[in-house]
């Protein structure tokens, strides 16, 4: 017999505490660099809070909305992220670093990259949703979701961004899979892609650099292995129960971006290894959780957004984690829920919140 689910109070309960832990662990790690650069310790923490308070208010408002409204704006939506993607590689778009992904508006900038991994998953659980009894047996269904993907996948890759990049392709393969695709059209997109990434990886000599620091960071450690290293010393100083909150050394300006993608390596320095272990374990809640209500949905468009979302929270947090560990290549990938910037806050947030409008309408079997 079908009935309505109430809202899922363990993944709320992940969500949000992975947002306060989160702010906390970024005043601890962000600290001495916001009171060498802006004069103020508390700037990034505050900057944070606001952040989660406006992220806490989208989780609720999408999880208000029926899922079913996004299956009718998903195609506006990717077009608009088409041109917002191509817009910030204009002169409208915001430099930092050598990289234009942002667009900056007053003291706020936005990162429409960020964004578009949740229009891609809401726009391919649509297309792939309504067709889901042709998608394994005639690939010729894929076709025009795949160049709408790899539309949006160059854009980001021209930014340059190539590890959201590979991540957006990552996640539509995923998406792929899940709806049904045979693992031989998988298979023939990964070989086909692969020599694309090694040019564009060869293309740049920092990119070069941090594979070989992945390889061998110890040799490169007066370089492109500096970062990774220290995040090394930062988990082995935590050790099993951590050095205590605000007692790591590698945000005294050894670590780079302590506050932001390694942030888990701060984590692991403060908070040892039962720190890193609950952590993680939230992330699990949030998956397992999610495939549930995955499984549960009563139509493909909803079963196909809440999978989307949770390999989209899933495998970001999976990915910096390893990154972080040294089992993958150095990337910028935040860690969901966690990581200091408010455009993956948000987008998180969003995605959180349509899970939760799925489980809402979903039903038990």
């Amino acid at each position: 017999m079908k009935r309505t689910l109430k809202i899922n109070a363990a993944v709320i309960l992940a969500v949000v505490v992975l947002m306060v832990l989160g702010t906390i662990m970024i005043y601890s790690a962000s600290a001495v660099k916001a009171g060498r650069d802006f004069g103020d310790g508390g700037f990034f923490f505050k900057r944070q809070a606001l952040f989660g308070v406006a992220a806490l208010s989208v989780m609720i408002a999408m999880s208000l909305i029926p899922y079913g409204a996004w299956e009718r704006l998903a195609a506006p939506l990717i077009i608009l992220t088409i041109v917002l993607l191509a817009a910030v590689l204009s002169p409208l778009g915001h430099t930092s670093n050598n990289a234009t992904r942002w667009f900056r508006i007053g003291p706020v900038s936005l990162q429409v990259a960020e964004f578009a991994k949740l229009v891609v998953v809401i726009y391919l659980a649509r297309y792939l949703g309504r067709r889901s009894e042709e998608v394994g047996s005639d690939s010729r269904i894929l076709i025009r979701p795949l160049v709408l993907l790899v539309t949006v996948v160059v854009l980001v890759a021209c930014e340059p961004d190539l590890g959201t990049a590979i991540f957006i392709g990552l996640l539509g393969c995923g998406m792929f899979f899940v709806a049904g695709a045979p693992l031989r059209s998988l298979a023939g997109l990964a070989i086909a892609s692969s020599p694309l990434i090694a040019f564009l990886i060869l293309k740049q000599e920092f990119r070069v650099q941090r594979i070989q620091a992945f390889l061998n960071p110890w040799k490169e450690y007066e370089g492109s292995g500096f970062q990774l290293v220290q995040s090394f010393l930062a988990f082995g100083d935590g050790g099993v129960f951590g050095t205590g909150l605000g007692g790591g050394k590698s945000k005294l300006l050894f670590l780079p971006e302590s506050h932001t993608d390694f942030i888990l390596a701060v984590v692991g320095e403060e908070l040892g290894f039962v720190g890193v272990a609950v952590v993680i374990g939230l992330y699990g809640v949030i998956v397992t959780k999610g495939i549930q209500i995955a499984r549960r949905a009563p139509d493909s468009f909803g079963m196909l957004t809440a999978a989307g979302v949770t390999l989209m929270i899933g495998l970001q947090a999976l990915i910096n984690a390893m990154v972080v560990l040294g089992l993958l290549p150095t990337k910028g990938l935040p860690l969901p829920f966690f990581s200091y910037g408010g455009s993956s806050l948000l987008t998180s947030a969003a995605a959180a919140g349509i899970l939760m409008s799925v489980s809402t309408r979903g039903s038990e079997p």
